[in-house]
């Protein structure tokens, strides 16, 4: 496994701002120099550190076909556009989609977006596949006080790696030789098993690492992802007075030669 990693924390894309917006909001955001005009709502998950570590890493060329998995409000998508691509969008919540398009328009650019899960209807293959999935462990107690339907935003099941897992099953008939995946490993989740699929199946190289701050419900069922974290499954580790996860982003092609 190629690395070229080097390791910063990352500024936060919208510092201070909660996972969802409590009512209709605008928000400014960057993206790699790219200005983005955002409308939020209490219904969709909003731009956090951890996707705009992400965000920082991604390659994005004039005329590649991309697909952005899991768009939300539509910030990934739009920013491939906005650098040119030809892009399309897929989301699993009506809520989503209705605000990824009308986010698409309010930048003024094209964006194809579709309900469906992973690739939806849309036919490959794409130059480039940007998937900021689920990827945590959710605590049971967390998601039934906050409501499954929102829960369902970030929830990546009960290893938090079912959406990931998923995307690295059905990705290879997406791809063709020169084709990129990039791909979020959070060690909120079981990573462990998520690396171990990517290195088995395709060519994964390592772009970049970072000290996520972690999330307010992290903090608040501290006890339960402890567990967890002495188990071996999870990573979470305490500095000063803060609590933090790690985050890798891997750049993910096809082998040459299957083994």
């Amino acid at each position: 496994m190629e690395s070229i990693a080097s390791q910063h924390l990352y500024p936060q894309l919208v510092k201070g701002k909660s996972m969802f917006a409590q009512e209709n909001e605008i928000r400014h955001v960057t993206v790699q120099e790219q200005n983005i005009t955002l409308e939020l709502n209490q219904f969709v998950f909003a731009p956090s550190p951890n996707g705009s570590f992400y965000a920082n890493t991604l390659g994005i060329y004039p005329q590649e076909r991309v697909i952005d998995i899991g768009t939300g409000s539509g910030v990934l998508a739009i920013y491939a556009a906005k650098k040119g691509a030809i892009v399309s969008a897929t989301d699993i919540e009506v809520p989503a989609v209705e605000l990824a398009r009308r986010n698409a328009q309010l930048n003024g650019v094209p964006v194809e977006v579709r309900l469906g899960s992973l690739f939806g209807d849309f036919d490959g293959p794409f130059e480039v596949i940007i998937a900021n999935l689920p990827n945590e462990i959710v605590p049971p107690v967390y998601a039934h006080q906050l409501g499954q339907q929102l829960a369902d935003t970030f929830d990546g099941g009960e290893s938090g790696n079912r959406f990931i897992l998923e995307l690295l099953d059905k990705a290879k008939t997406y791809m063709h030789a020169k084709s990129r995946l990039y791909l979020p490993v959070h060690t909120l989740t079981d990573y462990h098993q998520v690396l171990q699929t990517a290195i088995s199946s395709y060519n994964v190289k390592l772009l970049a690492l970072a000290q996520l701050p972690a999330k307010e419900f992290v903090q608040q069922n501290l006890a339960y992802y402890l567990t967890l974290n002495e188990q071996g499954i999870i990573r979470v580790f305490k500095q000063g007075d803060t609590w933090y996860t790690n985050g890798y982003i891997y750049e993910v092609t096809l082998k040459t030669n299957p083994a």
